[in-house]
C-alpha cells in the first residue's frame, strides 16, 4: 500500500467523530481488537447519515454488501480517536463510504486505520435491492463531491 499523506487525505472527508474506546473494545494486548472495528465504521456511519442526507430509516434501508480493513497501526487506548467518513461513490443501487481512523499519540494525530464499506440500498417490504431516491442523492452530493 502507497504511503497515505494523512493532511491531504483529511480534505477529502468533511465528517468527523470521536470514537469512544471501551474496556471491551480491547484485547488482550491492550489494544482495539480487530473485530470492534466494523463496529466504528457502523457507529459512525449512522452519525453520518444523519448529519449528511437526514437519512429516513423507515422510507427506505441499506445493508452491508462488502467491508475492507486495512489496518496499519493499533489503536490504544487511552489515546483520543477520531473515525472520518465520506461517500466516495455513488452507484444506481449501491453507494461506497471510505472510513480513515486516526489517533492522537504524543500529540500528533496518525493515520491506524483505512477502509470502505459497500452499501445495497433496499426495500425491506419487497425484501429486494433499490433503485437509490434522486432526493438521496442530491443530499449526499450537496453536503460532499461524491463520484459517479
Amino acid at each position: 500500500m502507497a504511503a497515505i499523506n494523512l493532511e491531504e487525505e483529511k480534505l477529502k472527508f468533511k465528517f468527523k467523530m470521536k470514537l469512544d474506546i471501551r474496556w471491551s473494545d480491547m484485547d488482550e494486548m491492550r489494544h482495539v481488537n480487530n473485530a470492534v472495528y466494523l463496529t466504528y465504521f457502523e457507529q459512525a456511519r449512522v452519525y453520518y447519515f444523519h448529519e449528511s442526507c437526514r437519512w429516513d430509516w423507515t422510507e427506505i434501508g441499506a445493508i452491508l454488501a462488502n467491508a475492507h480493513v486495512d489496518y496499519l497501526k493499533p489503536v490504544v487506548f487511552p489515546n483520543p480517536t477520531y473515525v472520518y467518513v465520506r461517500t466516495s461513490k455513488l452507484g444506481t443501487k449501491s453507494f461506497e463510504i471510505q472510513y480513515l481512523i486516526t489517533s492522537v499519540v504524543n500529540g500528533i494525530e496518525t493515520l491506524t486505520t483505512t477502509g470502505y464499506t459497500v452499501m445495497v440500498l433496499f426495500d425491506y417490504k419487497t425484501n429486494s435491492s433499490v433503485v437509490m431516491p434522486e432526493h438521496l442523492k442530491e443530499r449526499l452530493r450537496n453536503y460532499e463531491p461524491v463520484k459517479f
